[in-house]
């Protein structure tokens, strides 16, 4: 028995590298399971159009790709700087997925010991990646 995935509202991709921007844009608007895609080059602008979302009365996106090694604010610097953010900006529907090339394990760590990873995944993602996401997003949140 096969079961239909829901799409996802919006994901933000948080990444500094325009390559992989473009390959994860492809691979989730191929999915078909995700109705926009928003792109911040690092933590800051990520920062930045969470507080334009709230400004606007927009909801928040449900899933949020961030790197780690990126210029200005890296994921980390983010996360850190997320989690003191005002509640409207974290939605507990919002699953935070941190990706990078990186191998070192201190990373890896560090990202599954912050309460908003989800998970830490290698990049680049593919459509399995996405499949998987998106289903355990709606286990999750009950949608």
């Amino acid at each position: 028995m096969t079961t239909t995935l829901s799409s996802l509202g919006t994901v933000l991709l948080v990444d500094d590298d325009k390559v992989t921007n473009l390959m994860h844009q492809r691979i989730l608007d191929r999915s078909g399971l995700v109705d926009s895609i928003d792109v911040a080059t690092d933590g800051l602008a990520a920062l930045e159009y969470l507080e334009a979302r709230v400004k606007d009365n927009k909801p928040m996106p449900e899933l949020i790709l961030l790197d780690i090694n990126m210029p200005r604010l890296n994921g980390f610097e983010f996360l850190e700087r997320y989690a003191k953010l005002p509640e409207a900006f974290r939605s507990s529907s919002t699953l935070i997925i941190m990706l990078s090339t990186s191998v070192l394990r201190e990373d890896m760590e560090r990202a599954h010991r912050d309460p908003h990873v989800y998970r830490f995944i290698t990049k680049p993602i593919d459509k399995s990646d996405v499949q998987t996401i998106i289903h355990e997003y709606h286990e999750l949140v009950g949608s």
